[in-house]
Formats: structure tokens, sequence, C-alpha cells
């Protein structure tokens, strides 16, 4: 796969855009930041990908993934030169890490592959573990490594019993290491910024070896407008929005492992969809 086949194409959509000025000329723009965009993110993922492989390999797992964080830093300014800002909201819900409250699981809602930089930057002071689809795990500087060194967990779309499989060895994996868990339940990316399902047999999973969850959600905004026109151009000028909302504890929750999980998913999903449709009223 191509540098540039992260870049998932989907039909232009004719929702409100989040961009200050005319979309005529957020079009215009676009033409002028996206091949500089497009080029600081291919150089950032080539010249990171030796440099993230000499520190697995001479510094181990934690070398490389502390260099895994660095890139994706790096990876979300890059929307810098295309007019993009991050903006965050923790509404003071954001947990310390090292806290008892339970294991951490970040799921948000996914719009597109610029999702993932900002929340592996914001949350790497919880070591997270992303899980991501397998079509990444080959061909992708940088990116595919992560997955042979164990950073990222790879699930096939499309074989449900793997990808079960998958997140109950991950469940396995994070009540002995520490670490967190970020991924999207709704499976794929949205082409409107609508949400999807949640689906909760991953959250069951995990909860088979770690039922003491802390369940962290994140709502994702105007990430899906980047891809407005198949990234050709990228909108100038787009900000997108996080809000780290309160979290849902299992032990608040009765029932056995499936119904526990079910009912967190579904809370998880009417906490984004109404902290979505506050700000933009759709």
């Amino acid at each position: 796969m191509p540098i540039f086949g992260l870049l998932e194409k989907g039909p232009p959509s004719t929702r409100k855009t989040s961009v200050s000025f005319p979309l005529a000329l957020s079009w215009v723009l676009g033409w002028m930041g996206t091949p500089l965009y497009l080029l600081s993110f291919g150089i950032t993922v080539l010249v990171f990908d030796p440099l993230l492989r000499l520190g697995y390999r001479f510094g181990g797992y934690q070398v490389h993934q502390n260099g895994i964080r660095l890139m994706n830093r790096c990876l979300y300014q890059c929307l810098l030169l295309n007019g993009g800002r991050i903006s965050w909201n923790t509404h003071q819900n954001l947990p310390r890490p090292g806290s008892e409250s339970g294991t951490k699981v970040f799921v948000a809602n996914h719009q597109s592959l610029n999702d993932i930089p900002p929340l592996i930057w914001k949350f790497r002071a919880f070591q997270p573990v992303l899980v991501s689809k397998a079509e990444l795990a080959s061909g992708v500087p940088s990116v595919s490594y992560n997955f042979k060194t164990g950073g990222v967990i790879a699930i096939q779309r499309k074989n449900p019993s793997q990808s079960l499989e998958a997140m109950r060895q991950l469940g396995v994996r994070i009540a002995q290491s520490g670490e967190s868990v970020l991924y999207f339940p709704e499976g794929t990316r949205s082409r409107d910024g609508r949400l999807g399902t949640f689906k909760s047999g991953g959250l069951e999973q995990l909860m088979k070896s770690v039922p003491n969850i802390e369940l962290i959600p994140v709502a994702v905004h105007r990430s899906w407008e980047l891809a407005r026109w198949n990234f050709l151009p990228l909108p100038f000028g787009v900000t997108l929005r996080f809000d780290v909302l309160p979290s849902i504890h299992a032990s608040a929750y009765e029932g056995d492992t499936t119904l526990k999980a079910r009912d967190m998913m579904q809370a998880a999903r009417q906490s984004i969809h109404l902290q979505i449709q506050n700000q933009h009223g759709s």
C-alpha cells in the first residue's frame, strides 16, 4: 500500500462546514495548503520509520512507543499548513494516569484518519494501545511497523471471530501491563459525521480479563470535513474538536459481562451523541 493509501476516499458530503469563511474560498485555499499537508505527512512517516525501528531495536518497546507518540504529534501539526486547528475540551473529566478507578478504555466516534494522531498524543500518559483495521498492517511507513511491535492491535473487520479473539487477547495483556486501550466501536469511519452503531463485542472481550473498566467517551467533531472532497483538496481552515466526556464505570452496572458491555457502550454512544448535538444542533 502506498503512503497515501492511508487517505480513505468517500463521496462528497453536503453537510455544513465548520470553517469561518465561504466554502468556495475554503476549496480554493485548500488547493494551496493540501500539497503542503500531504508532503509534510509523507515526509514525517518516512523520516520516523528508520528512527522507530532503531528505537525498538536498541531501546525496546517503551522507547519505540515514545517515538510513536512524538510522530503522532508531528502528524496532526501538519494540519496547520492547511489552516487547520485542534481544539480540546476535557470538561475536567480526564482521570489522572495511574488512578485506581479501573482500567482505562477510550472510545470515540470515528470520522477520518485525522482523529487518531491527536488522541494518541493527548492520552500518551495512559500508554494507549490502539485497535485499528488490519489493512494498515503492511505497506505504510512507521504505521505498519507499530503493528509488528504490539503498539497497534489489528482487527479484520470482515472476520468477527478474529476481531473478538484479538480483543480477548488484548484484555489479557492489559490486565498484566496496566496499559489503556483506544478504539472506535463503530468499526468504520463516518463519511458525514453522523454516528453509527457502537458495537459492544470488543468491550465484552476486554471485560473478561479486566472487569473493572473505566470507559471514557470522546466526542470527535468535524474531522469528517477533511474528506469532503476526497482529500483533493482538503478544506482549508477546518477546526477539529475533541471533547472528553464523563467516565462510565463498570461498577455502576449490573448483570453479566455481555449485558454490562452492551449497556456501557450504549451509554457512551448516547453521551457522544448528545455532545455532538449540543455543539452542532444536528
